[in-house]
């Protein structure tokens, strides 16, 4: 009913101005009325939500019941998988610490001894009346693992109004460009995506930190971090806090400590709790009178009996590390190795001993995969280390594995692949035609220039994960926006008028020429400013179908897979026949092949339900995203158009003037000073001073004048006088000179008879031209170039913007950050957002797919032709782009170029998910980490 009211007001408006026949403007106005008013509606409709009725006491606590129930489920997982609960974890213990690396004891308060075991964790953290807890130990001592039963076990005596203990890796932190709050927040949306809510948390005092790794910031800003922690916490906040030893020392030897936190120091685990273990966790072997015996018990006897023998001394060193423990564990409790060789004389060096129980730690995890050769995943693992030791973080993100590839295909690699499957099928599709060199030049021009229009305008595309400055403020967005779209109008406007040919000049540009191509080159920089509006030029980052976009992504998906396969090939038929729409029906075949497996991949993600109250913040979101899309929609619009329309105007109009007759034309001058041309083929050119051109022929010609009492008249050459007496028409046959005239300021023509009679504009007349006559005769007055040609490019630029800006809100509307509940794993989130993007991109396809509907239907309406020729050339390419440059198209390119080279496994993610069963890798919400540095650090090691 709105959509109808307004294009009714429209309509009216248009009606009482005599704009009527003017469609370009009207078409643009319509379409920015109804998005606007669809947008209005939504929000009406969603005006009562849920949040509305609840306090926002109410509102954090279901937030927070949220985030434990994922950070328990998230942890349990990895304590699983790490066989921690197999039989049981080492019972690591502590001591308090030197006294110099804490704070004064009044500070502190409670129990000068703390010491205690891994089980008693809890317990000691509620004797510090600040609850305040610094834990300190060598490499592999068993930091990590103590901070996880530590949120366990605080999770597991949760009370509804309790914080809730979050585990935040320290490696990404750069504490001398972020504040403490701000990179929590970015940390919460990193590893759960989708915690949008995490500032809220931190702020109501909800979210426990429990801070793992200080030592892993680079060293000059462990003390920064120290000094931030002091200033920005409030006195009742509660931390937990892991360093190694000797870090933590110099940091408080050359800067501040902890404030009011307590400090402990995890021992060395004593052997006999390490002999124990082992023999527990061991596969059990047949003694000689049948008793149970174990392959560590030679090995651990050793150990009591000479343990002064270099061997054993080094071995006895390396087992009181509880990551050792577990190295050594893995490697020799299920395979067929014996433990023995640990004591042979090249293992006298702790050194060496570790970095061997390290290397055999992957093989043996792989020993029994189906698929995967272990020195394979060693392989592939180690480059996945590299990678993360020269990003200098612990978390393997899988959107940001596109930073292993080479540049320039760390910049541009998704739009050089659609580039070049665009240029080929380009080609293929023109070969039938005999244009296959011009349209691959053309594709490859426009590709080139949507690269040059991508660089210029992308944002946070660095080469490194760590943590970053703000991204671009709107000021300097808008300019980088019209730093692209000014040169893209400029150039296009320049170099020839494509899209205007009815004022095109006759030598101008043509497809396969320098003045073409050059437009191409334009025309991709032009898609640069709409991929900006859109967020297609930001870092990549996971996202997720929202309700409502699954429900639309699958209908467009369903309706255009009934397009492709059914509609365009009989236009194909119908237009080319059988020979010329051979290739065009393979490619539809392709299409459909591919249209049906997205409508699969949609259907496979399970969306979860929304209440009223999310339904209402996604279209709040949608309604700022509009006006933002809105805003940067018609600088960049405008930018474009206005540059291209001022610039061509001003080369037609200069041209027009320069070129006063055709090329080739023989000039004469008459004695009153005017001018006029004669050409080859004997017709006679001249202009009046009132601006009139005329075209007469040097001699007679014999013209019929065919007409009835019902039709004015029709002028046509003798050898179309047939149709007199069929027809039945009235016809009269004239010999004379012709003249044909027209007024530079009227858009109509006449036509001199030898009669003298003069017949006005077609249909009333129907005499051809020469070619470069009727180009000549036909071009406007430059005023006139220029005026139409303004108004030409600013009415694109507008319905630019107008399509940017309803697409930017449909984005929003459709698709939100993967949901923190419901993605707390890598693959989940890849998921999500491959449904997303592929629900995104064909939702641009079908906006495409109606510009290009009324395209063909151009030839009915010759007025707006250009305009929508010239809105789909630029917008045709969005859609595909948007899903390339989304994170799922990134890790997509990513894989063919380093999976091609042997570099990674081609079901890369099916890998990883693999090694963290295996215990490998480590999960941390949408993220892997290895399972600990010092295994990051040696497979970092291995040659490449």
């Amino acid at each position: 009913m709105a959509a109808v009211l307004v294009t009714g007001v429209v309509f009216l408006v248009a009606d009482r101005n005599g704009d009527l026949g003017k469609t370009e403007p009207l078409t643009a106005v319509l379409g920015f009325g109804l998005s606007m008013t669809g947008l209005a509606m939504s929000l009406l409709r969603e005006g009562t939500t849920e949040d509305g009725r609840r306090s926002p006491q109410e509102r954090i606590d279901r937030l927070t019941g949220q985030l434990a129930a994922v950070v328990q489920e998230q942890w349990q997982a990895e304590w699983r998988l790490r066989r921690l609960q197999d039989p049981a974890p080492l019972q690591v213990g502590w001591a308090s610490a030197d006294p110099w690396l804490s704070d004064h004891r009044e500070n502190i308060g409670g129990p000068e001894d703390l010491s205690a075991r891994l089980e008693q964790i809890t317990e000691v953290f509620t004797q510090v009346p600040s609850r305040r807890l610094v834990v300190l130990g060598e490499p592999g001592s068993g930091k990590t693992v103590l901070a996880v039963r530590f949120t366990l076990d605080l999770l597991e005596h949760r009370q509804p109004q309790d914080a809730v203990p979050v585990l935040f890796p320290l490696s990404n932190w750069l504490p001398d460009h972020q504040s403490l709050q701000e990179w929590m927040t970015a940390s919460l949306t990193a590893t759960y995506p989708g915690a949008t809510w995490g500032r809220e948390l931190l702020t109501a005092g909800r979210i426990l930190p429990v801070l793992d790794g200080l030592d892993e910031i680079p060293a000059p800003m462990q003390g920064h971090a120290i000094q931030r922690l002091n200033a920005e916490l409030d006195a009742d906040a509660p931390v937990l806090l892991t360093c190694r030893t000797q870090e933590y020392a110099d940091v408080v030897e050359n800067g501040d400590v902890f404030t009011a936190a307590a400090v402990v120091e995890l021992q060395p685990l004593p052997i006999e709790d390490v002999s124990a273990y082992l023999q527990h966790t061991a596969r059990p072997t047949r003694g000689a009178n049948g008793q149970r015996t174990t392959r560590w018990d030679p090995v651990l006897d050793r150990l009591r009996s000479d343990a002064d023998e270099p061997a054993a001394r080094a071995l006895r060193q390396v087992l009181t590390s509880p990551l050792m423990v577990a190295m050594a564990r893995a490697a020799y409790d299920d395979t067929e190795e014996d433990p023995a060789e640990l004591l042979a004389p090249r293992f006298h060096d702790v050194a060496v001993l570790e970095q061997h129980l390290l290397d055999a730690f992957v093989p043996a995890a792989f020993r029994d995969a189906p698929s995967v050769n272990g020195e394979h995943a060693r392989r592939w693992l180690g480059l996945l280390a590299r990678h993360l030791q020269h990003q200098q973080t612990r978390d393997l993100a899988w959107w940001h594995l596109r930073l292993l590839l080479p540049w320039p295909l760390r910049q541009l690699a998704p739009i050089l692949l659609l580039g070049g499957v665009t240029v080929v099928a380009s080609a293929e599709i023109a070969a039938g035609f005999g244009h296959a060199a011009a349209a691959a030049k053309v594709m490859g021009a426009s590709v080139a220039g949507g690269c040059i229009g991508y660089l210029v305008l992308s944002q946070d595309t660095t080469r490194t994960t760590a943590p970053r400055r703000p991204r671009r403020r709107p000021v300097a967005r808008a300019v980088m926006l019209a730093a692209v779209a000014v040169p893209a109008g400029v150039l296009a406007g320049t170099v020839g008028n494509l899209l205007t040919s009815g004022y095109q000049l006759a030598d101008g540009p043509s497809w396969s020429g320098p003045g073409g191509l050059a437009y191409a080159v334009a025309a991709g920089l032009a898609v640069a400013p709409v991929l900006a509006v859109l967020g297609a030029t930001r870092d990549p980052f996971p996202a997720a179908l929202s309700p409502r976009g699954a429900a639309v992504g699958l209908l467009l998906l369903r309706v255009l897979t009934v397009v492709v396969g059914v509609l365009l090939p009989a236009a194909a038929f119908l237009a080319f026949g059988e020979s010329g729409a051979r290739t065009l029906l393979v490619l539809i075949a392709a299409g459909v092949v591919v249209g049906l497996l997205m409508v699969r991949l949609l259907w496979k993600v399970r969306v979860p339900a929304q209440g009223r109250g999310q339904a209402a913040r996604r279209n709040r979101q949608a309604g700022r995203a509009l006006v933002q899309g809105l805003a940067y929609g018609l600088l960049a619009g405008i930018c474009l158009g206005a540059a291209f329309g001022l610039a061509q105007g001003t080369t037609l109009a200069a041209r027009a003037s320069l070129r006063e007759f055709p090329a080739g034309a023989v000039l004469h001058e008459r004695p009153d000073g005017t001018r006029y041309a004669t050409t080859a083929n004997g017709w006679l050119l001249g202009r009046l001073p009132n601006g009139v051109k005329y075209a007469r022929t040097r001699g007679p010609v014999h013209v019929v004048v065919a007409g009835d009492s019902a039709t004015p008249g029709t002028l046509a050459e003798v050898s179309e006088a047939v149709g007199c007496g069929r027809y039945r028409l009235r016809c009269t046959a004239l010999f004379g000179p012709i003249e044909f005239d027209k007024d530079m300021h009227d858009q109509y023509s006449s036509l001199k008879l030898p009669s003298g009679a003069v017949l006005k504009d077609s249909p009333d007349y129907d005499f051809p031209l020469p070619p470069r006559i009727e180009d000549w005769i036909y071009t406007a007055a430059p005023e006139q170039l220029f005026t139409e040609s303004s108004a030409f490019g600013l009415q694109v630029g507008y319905g630019l913007a107008v399509i940017s800006s309803a697409a930017a809100g449909l984005f929003y509307l459709l698709v939100s950050p993967a949901d923190t509940a419901r993605t707390s794993s890598p693959l989940a989130s890849l998921r999500a957002d491959r449904a997303a993007v592929i629900a995104r991109g064909f939702s641009l396809t079908a906006l495409g797919t109606g510009i290009l509907l009324v395209l063909i239907t151009g030839d009915l309406l010759a007025e707006p032709y250009r305009y929508y020729l010239a809105l789909w050339l630029v917008w045709a390419p969005v859609g595909p782009l948007t899903i390339g440059l989304s994170a799922w198209g990134w890790l997509l390119t990513t894989r063919l170029w380093l999976c091609a080279a042997g570099r990674l496994p081609w079901r890369l993610m099916a890998f990883l998910d693999d090694a963290h069963r295996r215990g490998v890798l480590r999960q941390a919400g949408a993220v892997y980490q290895f399972r600990h540095a010092r295994l990051q650090e040696q497979l970092a090691a291995d040659p490449e």
